[in-house]
């Protein structure tokens, strides 16, 4: 892509671990920027009522969703890693990680059923591994977005 700015690798990174429902994600590849807009945000511009009707902190982000929906020019690509990122089964791949055989199972157990998560969080802390995990989820998402990146010719900065 010509003439395209690089959209920060933190920035996407970002998006994925805020994890904010009822919000899509954007990239304009002209600029660069990285835009998060909420569903009512996107209604507005799609019911197309004056901006005169919502408040004036709104405004600029209904503007934003109404160049969206109106882009010809395929200047915003939708960020659907965003929803489709599943933190379970990077997870389960870290606990595959472990050495010690005993945590490995302890934590396999913790992240069935409701809770899981809560259950996970608590459990590595007890073993002292919680540093560990946050530097692997970190590293993995960076590979997924960078692998997305890729795959849609959109170019990152690290």
């Amino acid at each position: 892509m010509k003439n395209n700015k690089p959209v920060k690798l933190d920035d996407l990174v970002g998006e994925i671990e805020l994890q904010i429902e009822d919000t899509f994600t954007f990239i304009n590849t002209k600029s660069g920027e990285v835009i998060t807009l909420m569903r009512e945000e996107i209604g507005a511009a799609e019911d197309e009522k004056p901006l005169e009707n919502y408040p004036e902190w709104q405004r600029e982000n209904i503007e934003k969703a109404i160049s969206i929906i109106e882009d010809e020019d395929g200047v915003y690509v939708d960020f659907k890693l965003r929803n489709d990122y599943n933190e379970y089964e990077i997870i389960q791949d870290f606990i595959g990680t472990l050495e010690d055989e005993d945590i490995r199972e302890e934590l396999y157990g913790t992240i069935q059923g409701r809770g899981a998560f809560r259950r996970f969080k608590d459990g590595i802390i007890e073993y002292g591994i919680d540093k560990h995990w946050y530097k692997y989820k970190e590293r993995k998402i960076k590979e997924l977005v960078i692998e997305w990146c890729k795959e849609h010719d959109i170019e990152i900065q690290e």
